[in-house]
């Protein structure tokens, strides 16, 4: 039995030995910019991981953390897939602070890097904010009396995968980044979000309405610790 254990640790040690000398580096760095489209804000603070491999330097897999906050005027909020007939809310402002993990990939060709990420899951906070219901069908049930009258309600506070799950808040991103130097790069890219709001009472059954926001991104970039 000793020599089945001393085996099998040797053929693991083996393994994560062989597999160490296709590790080539793991890189960082941040990112502070922000999105913007027609009176709606993005900004956002993002820090991120790269791990490349050798014989495929130009290949990362990426990781991080994205601190992002979402501002509007106006806007119009719909039901997850709007299952329920019509049915809306309508903020006159929305504001939404998040914090999230993400992941994505990134391709390296010299001086420029293209990828792509989104988030996996977070949190958001943000004020109390009532939106205005509004009901297409003639309005009956225990809801009913919420038909017409301003119900209260905040972002979603726990978020996964807002990409595929639309009942959640989040950001995914695709860009190109430039370093103009070894220490200084510009990053330029596309944002596509979701913003999730949920009420305090269940309206037609469910009680989350979320907006999509799709803007272009410019932000500065920082390597550290490379």
């Amino acid at each position: 039995m000793k020599i089945i254990r001393l085996v099998v640790a040797l053929f693991l040690l083996s393994t994560i030995a062989s597999q160490a000398q296709y590790v080539s580096r793991v890189t960082s760095g941040v990112d502070l910019g922000t999105g913007y489209d027609d009176k709606a804000w993005a900004p956002s603070v993002m820090y991120h991981q790269n791990l490349s491999i050798n014989g495929f330097s130009w290949f990362n897999l990426s990781w991080g953390v994205r601190t992002s906050a979402f501002y509007t005027g106006a806007k119009t909020l719909l039901p997850p897939n709007s299952i329920a007939g019509g049915d809306s809310l309508k903020f006159g402002k929305l504001t939404s602070n998040s914090l999230s993990v993400l992941a994505g990939i990134t391709l390296r060709f010299g001086k420029f890097d293209i990828g792509a990420n989104t988030d996996l899951f977070g949190i958001a906070i943000g004020l109390k904010r009532k939106g205005y219901y509004v009901k297409n069908s003639f309005p009956q049930g225990e809801d009913s009396e919420y038909y017409n009258t301003h119900v209260t309600s905040s972002p979603n506070f726990f978020n996964v995968v807002p990409l595929a799950a639309d009942k959640n808040s989040g950001q995914s991103e695709i860009f190109l980044r430039y370093w103009f130097t070894q220490r200084i790069g510009v990053k330029v890219g596309y944002v596509h979000g979701r913003q999730t709001y949920k009420t305090d009472v269940k309206l037609a059954n469910q009680d989350r309405f979320s907006t999509t926001y799709d803007m272009p991104y410019v932000a500065i970039s920082f390597p550290l610790y490379n």
